[in-house]
């Protein structure tokens, strides 16, 4: 599904999502390569939320330095984890990938 999404926003060349069976090095061996970035799909639970929380409290206390460079939209409805992290993917290695006409036009929006 991923695959098709990307060529329909007019990815040039042979990069593609892949399965990744698990964080081991044996098993992250079985990436092709080049890999340009990873995905991680996981549900949130209760230590999660808890965590996500405590980096909130740190940030406002310290503040939070991010790059311009860094490609990064917000989720703002339900379900859409997988697609969002797919642009974010996408928004964040345009110098090792072609993308077409439809991602710029997606991206100028925002």
């Amino acid at each position: 599904v991923m695959n098709k999404y990307v060529k329909a926003l007019g990815m040039k060349g042979d990069y593609q999502f892949t399965d990744v069976f698990g964080m081991d090095p044996d098993l992250l061996a079985m990436i092709p390569q080049p890999c340009c970035a990873m995905v991680l799909l996981f549900p949130l639970n209760d230590k999660v939320l808890a965590y996500r929380k405590e980096e909130e409290e740190q940030i406002k206390k310290d503040g939070q330095v991010v790059s311009p460079q860094v490609y990064f939209i917000s989720q703002t409805i339900g379900n859409a984890c997988g697609t969002i992290g797919l642009l974010h993917a996408l928004g964040n290695n345009l110098n090792s990938i072609t993308l077409g006409s439809l991602w710029h036009t997606f991206h100028a929006v925002l």
